[in-house]
């Protein structure tokens, strides 16, 4: 079957990725500085990006985040981004709930991968749907939006990861330690570029994350001619 085969492929990416991210880790911290250094050239935006951000934050300290509605809603979250996942990679779903046997409240037909274990932890799917329904209101409007949701998405994954869902378990707590925090850094980090100044500014912090590589490769052209590559011995 072609799921099994993508299993095999995206199952074999599992430690590289991990690896990547922990590597990666110090170039997300610089595209994170230099985006603060852009906060100011947008100061409304910024502004309503952080009070997005502290509604949240007043809200998770009430009962209210603590009722069984607010941890309804983040089941149901990660109910729909590991079901997507598992469409997309050729997996039928066939149901959801509690499921300890295989790492997953999704019930799906295959074994799966990491990917779809891995996904509700970095994807923010309630975010981006805010997003999608912010999308007629104004800028300004849409940033607090977003404050709000990314707030939502990174308190909900450090809440799960806290717990230790089966998904945590089957996926092992070093890999979750490796590859979470990178890719929610860069996750939040596109979202709240995105709050200042749309997909240009998100350009730039992608941008910003490749810099150091991208001038290190550029460097290497400038000085390199071809005269001086040694030649491949037969």
């Amino acid at each position: 079957m072609i799921s099994k085969r993508i299993d095999r492929l995206v199952e074999s990416t599992k430690w590289p990725a991990a690896f990547f991210a922990v590597l990666t880790l110090p170039l997300t911290f610089y595209a994170w500085g230099k985006l603060f250094y852009r906060i100011q050239t947008y100061p409304g935006y910024s502004l309503m990006f952080a009070i997005g951000v502290g509604l949240f934050v007043f809200l998770a300290r009430t009962s209210l985040a603590q009722t069984a509605f607010a941890k309804r809603m983040v089941e149901l979250e990660r109910d729909l981004t590991q079901s997507i996942l598992a469409i997309a990679m050729l997996h039928p779903v066939i149901g959801s709930g509690v499921n300890r046997t295989r790492g997953s409240r999704v019930r799906w037909l295959g074994r799966g991968n990491w990917i779809m274990l891995a996904a509700p932890y970095f994807v923010p799917t309630a975010t981006i749907i805010l997003w999608l329904l912010s999308l007629v209101l104004f800028q300004s409007l849409r940033s607090l939006v977003l404050g709000f949701g990314i707030s939502y998405h990174l308190s909900a994954v450090a809440f799960q990861c806290k717990a230790g869902t089966s998904e945590v378990r089957r996926l092992g707590r070093r890999f979750c330690w490796m590859f979470l925090p990178t890719m929610n850094l860069l996750v939040a980090g596109m979202i709240a570029a995105y709050a200042l100044n749309g997909f240009t500014c998100v350009g730039d912090f992608l941008y910003d994350w490749l810099g150091i590589p991208i001038m290190i490769v550029k460097w290497v052209l400038d000085h390199v001619s071809p005269g001086e590559v040694p030649p491949i011995a037969n």
